[in-house]
């Protein structure tokens, strides 16, 4: 018997959610650091043929089972498998969600510092050597950052609060109409640049030269990565779909608006990357010691700065939604949690999180090597075994609606033989046991 369960209030609040949690620092950041150190245009093409062919078809497959099911992973596995080991992936799916979720959340609290810090002026009398400074010591003060860090989880513990429609669908009306609006105006400043040109180029025309069998498994992680894949909350989303709803056309427009967001963060990055001279392949630094030098040259700087970290907090905002309302939904789900104290237990275990990571980089860096490397794909590899061989695949069909015959053939290739085989390489290679260039 199907437990009454939340429901979305309408088919655009359940992909404007899905597509906040889609949306986050990964198609802001990592996604134009990856292009630009695998080649520009090239990883672009490959990136757009890795969504198709396996971004949205292994959203389609995470939504399905909480469709299904109208359960958090764990009870999933335990409806569809009972008297199985299935179910502890599903825990491997909420605890790496959890985990990742945790020691992440300090990169938005330095994102939210400097979104203030800009709106202030504090970066615009500094030094390019004083930047730097300012950036380092303030991302090694744990009680800093962890006051900073509070900010997020507060406001998701406010908006979780209120519930799935109150709450989580309509923040989300909000926030990413804005994000989106933002995100042009920085588009437009950042193409009148001097030298933008050089930027679209590289960012355009592919380099078949630089096409490497590691792009191309970087390009499969990055989606699962940005997509967040295989880490609960597609799944709990799915599982408040109403019935009418239907799975592919919606995974559709989600894994597409994930797309378009990350494309439009590369014309917003690299004219500014080429029109001052930089590495295309930067990051954390690139994020917090660059971008404030360049906005410190230009007019209005502050406010164009501020602009700009608004945008990532609210697309990590968005993101980190979605992890903790599943992991709000697990609570209530399988320890019989209500909303409320749920959701101080998630913020609780969030923080705690979040303060080892603050602590430590050493913790940072391994715990981000485990759960990226071998949890993520693991579950993720667990999870299209499970729906191609093991629920099995006709019952995907069916949750689905894959009628055609055409359609479950491809979709048949792509669940029990391309998926698992590019996931299999990308953990043996990330594990060091296989080595690919």
């Amino acid at each position: 018997m199907i437990d009454e369960r939340e429901s979305w209030g309408s088919r655009i609040g359940f992909i404007l959610a899905s597509i906040g949690y889609a949306v986050g620092i990964g198609n802001l950041w990592r996604f134009p650091s990856m292009v630009g150190k695998y080649g520009g245009g090239i990883f672009l093409l490959f990136y757009l043929l890795v969504v198709f062919l396996i971004g949205i078809p292994m959203l389609s497959v995470e939504i399905s089972l909480g469709k299904a099911t109208r359960k958090d992973p764990v009870g999933a596995y335990k409806l569809l498998r009972p008297r199985t080991p299935w179910f502890l992936n599903g825990y491997v799916n909420v605890l790496t969600n959890l985990v990742i979720t945790g020691y992440v959340a300090p990169v938005a609290g330095w994102i939210a510092a400097y979104f203030f810090k800009s709106l202030a002026g504090v970066f615009s009398k500094m030094s390019p050597g004083e930047i730097e400074t300012y950036y380092q010591n303030f991302t090694s003060n744990p009680l800093e950052v962890t006051l900073w860090t509070l900010i997020l989880i507060g406001g998701l513990v406010v908006v979780l609060l209120r519930g799935v429609r109150r709450g989580v669908e309509r923040i989300n009306k909000i926030l990413m109409p804005g994000l989106f609006l933002i995100l042009l105006f920085l588009i437009t400043r950042s193409l009148s640049l001097e030298g933008a040109g050089k930027g679209i180029a590289f960012y355009l025309k592919p380099d078949f030269s630089k096409f490497t069998v590691e792009a191309a498994l970087a390009a499969v992680g990055q989606a699962f990565f940005s997509m967040g894949i295989a880490l609960s909350a597609a799944h709990i989303f799915g599982s408040y779909m109403r019935k009418q709803d239907k799975i592919v056309p919606n995974a559709v427009i989600i894994g597409m608006s994930d797309l378009f967001i990350a494309v439009l963060a590369g014309f917003m990055i690299f004219p500014i990357v080429f029109a001052f001279g930089l590495d295309p392949g930067s990051g954390f630094g690139l994020t917090f010691i660059t971008m404030p030098n360049i906005f410190n040259q230009l007019p209005l700087g502050n406010l164009i700065a501020a602009a700009f970290y608004l945008l990532f907090f609210m697309a990590a905002f968005t993101s980190f939604l979605g992890g903790t309302e599943a992991i709000v939904a697990h609570l209530k789900d399988q320890w019989n949690i209500p909303r409320k104290a749920g959701t101080f237990i998630m913020g609780g275990l969030v923080l705690t999180i979040a303060v080892l990571a603050s602590t430590s980089t050493k913790v940072f860096e391994k715990v981000d090597y485990a759960c990226n490397n071998i949890f993520l794909i693991l579950g993720a590899l667990l999870m299209v075994i499970f729906v191609g061989r093991v629920w099995p695949l006709k019952e995907f069909f069916k949750v689905a609606e894959v009628q055609k015959k055409p359609a479950q053939v491809f979709w048949m290739i792509i669940i029990k033989y391309f998926a698992p085989v590019m996931l299999i390489l990308i953990w043996l290679s990330q594990l060091g046991i296989i080595k690919i260039r």
